[in-house]
């Protein structure tokens, strides 16, 4: 008999029928180990390991969490178990049945004490917590990814208990996005490829991020966008909320598409369609929570001193990526605010991001980091406009004085500069920065 040792739960486990074939096992593991990985380009996303807790990965549909994985395995395949539970093989299994498989990769390396055990779609086995548990007990280092419609970070926490680090992988930040495409930005190559690189600008800007559009021809982006969103839509949302009201769900992600960067409220959606559907505003605020938790948009809260200020405020809509705007109304100025929106997001996982907004000036991004405002942003992708410029400038000045905040910046499409600005009495140094450079670190 085998134990599964975890402390509340053991389990006697009789070797029968309903384990894994052990054979099949072994030559998983070696057919994965055989892979060529040559071809499979590193990611931005950083991690930390911590003794006794399990990395999870989440993020959006197709954002590439399995070929981060792979990343990370590359460079020595054999040092790592990689289990990729919607494999038939694995196909139904249990959380006892994990001892076959790292039985399995014992006897094929022996000369390895301790796999490290990666774990993919692991929201396919019921229980899946229960090998975690016993891995962390047993001192494995373990990875593991699930699916966006299964694995949130609220269960991740519930599931393990205080026992993972949870990161969000995003779909390409700009400069993984020209890796992709084989292009060297760094160094002199920058100004050698200047014009290929603003092109590929556009078409990030137009198609988005995701890995597999990236990589695709320009006549099928349009097509794999379309079945991302009608995927996200049916299997993240409707399947595991049993949504309803359909027609509702559907209108609020038209809505968000056709609004992203924009202020929304639930006051506001109610008054919208109230005179068309019988809907409530807990449904409309339930409905927007999924579409959140999907990682289909994102709503920004406005930074108000008071916690009631920032919960009641209208939220600021974004979209998880800018190629679904297209279904929408495309907008090149809300396509470079969703943009910054998104790297921000990517830079500073660890620090809280809002807007700003008195009754006559707004500030797109404040940046706040241990309670204190570190940074604050304007998009603005033209300042030519003495007009356009004088309200950009005075919003950030007059954010400036009220949020004790010295760093300030517009981002513009191609003006680059710095400039000591005065204005009713209001003094600073503002940095304007060409979104090609701020989004490549120059």
């Amino acid at each position: 008999m085998y134990t599964l040792g975890y402390q509340k739960c053991k389990i006697s486990v009789p070797l029968s029928s309903h384990m894994l074939d052990k054979t099949l096992v072994k030559r998983y593991i070696l057919e994965f180990h055989e892979r060529d990985f040559s071809k499979v380009l590193p990611r931005e996303l950083k991690v930390s390991k911590v003794k006794g807790k399990a990395i999870a990965i989440i993020g959006p549909r197709r954002a590439g969490k399995t070929h981060y994985l792979f990343s990370i395995i590359k460079d020595n395949p054999e040092r790592y178990l990689y289990v990729d539970f919607e494999n038939p093989i694995f196909h139904p299994m249990k959380p006892r049945d994990f001892i076959v498989v790292l039985d399995a990769y014992r006897e094929l390396y022996p000369e390895f004490e301790k796999p490290i055990v990666m774990l993919d779609e692991v929201q396919a086995v019921p229980d899946w917590e229960r090998i975690v548990r016993y891995l962390l007990d047993g001192e494995y280092e373990v990875y593991l990814t699930g699916s966006s419609s299964k694995l949130l970070p609220m269960e991740v926490a519930s599931h393990l208990r205080g026992r993972a680090i949870t990161y969000t992988l995003f779909p390409l930040s700009f400069r993984e996005f020209l890796r992709f495409k084989g292009l060297n930005y760094e160094g002199r190559s920058f100004y050698r490829n200047y014009n290929r690189i603003s092109s590929l600008l556009d078409e990030y800007l137009w198609y988005g991020a995701y890995p597999e559009v990236a990589l695709a021809d320009k006549s099928v982006k349009e097509l794999i966008l379309r079945e991302y969103l009608n995927v996200l839509i049916k299997r993240d949302i409707l399947e595991r909320h049993r949504i309803k009201n359909i027609y509702l769900l559907n209108e609020l992600l038209y809505f968000s598409i056709r609004s992203y960067a924009k202020y929304v409220s639930v006051d506001s959606l109610y008054r919208l369609f109230k005179g068309r559907l019988k809907v409530t505003k807990r449904t409309i605020a339930n409905y927007l929570n999924y579409l959140e938790e999907s990682f289909a948009i994102f709503l920004l809260r406005r930074y108000e001193p008071s916690i009631k200020g920032r919960i009641t405020s209208p939220r600021k809509l974004y979209l998880i990526d800018t190629g679904f705007s297209m279904f929408g109304e495309k907008d090149l100025s809300r396509d470079v605010e969703n943009v910054v929106f998104l790297e921000l997001v990517r830079r500073n996982p660890w620090a809280e991001l809002y807007y700003w907004k008195s009754p006559n000036h707004e500030v797109d991004f404040v940046v706040v980091e241990r309670g204190k405002v570190k940074e604050l942003i304007q998009v603005s992708i033209d300042l030519s406009e003495e007009k356009t410029r004088k309200r950009e400038f005075l919003a950030l000045l007059n954010a400036s004085k009220r949020l004790a905040c010295r760093d300030l910046k517009v981002i513009t499409l191609n003006e680059e500069g710095e400039e000591k600005v005065e204005m009713y009495g209001m003094k600073g140094v503002i940095k304007i920065v060409p979104l090609i450079k701020w989004l490549l670190n120059y």
